[in-house]
């Protein structure tokens, strides 16, 4: 159980991190000469690394060139320590992409730990490494075998499939797409002064509102948002004061709506939206039910309550006159 745990957590966190940290390390490339400008933008692009307790740099022969990078700032006592001897620099390291280590137990905090590498490349040389280091334990689970067998008794009892329809096919190119998107959108986001986003998966559409331009809304087709130019019609912005989600939880959001999208071929997620100015998340899903709530009490739901919403809010009636 332990194993098929920590491998479900293992894909949510790559599904949610390849495309950030490799931006990341675009900009590490450029940086790579100058140490205190490679901190600074450490430093930045945190946000993008939701769950992550520590980032720093490596060079080739396991010298960390950074200070360590957490939410509290930068701690520069830990530079220049040698790490090769760490259970994620002896096994096979990247010489492009990223992977992640196997468990092993963080020495700083004593806890089950897993390390994205990520290799940082310019012009086919490598240079080093980005690590981002995370507790196993504050990794969300998405999609558990669990899930899926809750998901498989409740499809043989679904209406549709006694009628011999449902299972439908409706992979989009937002699906397809989707573990970018969740990059891009919450890039936008957190760096672009968008604060409201509306993602419309079956007509592969979406809507973005921007702090300069309230009033009206652009909508976007998903080729647009995989196109890098999109970053220009938005212009770049410190995370605006106004916006009342934390900027980490963005991505967290995104990565939500992508198992609501996938975890039921019967009642799945036709749309979803997200606005940080007064921090709703928006759910349209494929039999005409909607509903809004914030976002903690969304990223505190897990997929059990979705695929099993019904019988939940009855155990929740029965409990309530019960106590009445």
């Amino acid at each position: 159980m332990f194993k098929e745990t920590v491998s479900n957590k293992k894909k949510f966190l790559s599904s949610l991190i390849k495309a950030p940290l490799k931006q990341i390390e675009k900009d590490a490339s450029a940086r790579w000469q100058y140490h205190e400008e490679l901190t600074a933008q450490l430093l930045e692009s945190l946000c993008r690394l939701p769950h992550c307790q520590l980032l720093y740099v490596i060079n080739t022969d396991g010298t960390q060139l950074t200070g360590n990078i957490t939410r509290n700032g930068i701690d520069d006592t830990w530079k220049d320590q040698d790490l090769s001897d760490r259970p994620y620099f002896s096994g096979n390291l990247p010489f492009r992409g990223m992977i992640l280590s196997a468990v092993y137990l963080s020495q700083r905090s004593m806890q089950p730990c897993i390390t994205a590498v990520q290799a940082i490349n310019h012009n086919g040389e490598l240079l080093g490494f980005i690590a981002a280091d995370f507790h196993i334990k504050d990794l969300p689970i998405i999609n558990t075998s669990t899930l899926q067998r809750m998901h498989l008794q409740n499809s043989q009892h679904h209406p549709a499939n006694a009628n011999g329809i449902g299972k439908q096919k409706r992979l989009t190119e937002a699906d397809s797409n989707i573990d970018y998107l969740i990059y891009a959108l919450s890039t936008l986001m957190q760096e672009h002064d968008v604060f409201h986003c509306k993602l419309h998966f079956d007509s592969e559409r979406c809507n973005l509102w921007s702090y300069q331009n309230p009033h009206d809304y652009q909508l976007h087709r998903i080729q647009d948002l995989m196109c890098s130019e999109i970053f220009d019609l938005y212009p770049a912005s410190e995370y605006n004061e106004r916006s009342v989600v934390p900027i980490e939880k963005i991505p967290l959001v995104f990565a939500q709506l992508k198992a609501l999208r996938q975890a039921d071929d019967n009642n799945y997620l036709h749309s979803g939206s997200l606005n940080i100015a007064n921090g709703m998340v928006g759910l349209s899903f494929s039999h005409d039910e909607s509903e809004y709530l914030s976002v903690d009490e969304f990223l505190n739901r897990d997929l059990g309550y979705w695929l099993n919403k019904d019988q939940f809010l009855e155990e929740q009636i029965i409990e309530k006159s019960a106590q009445n």
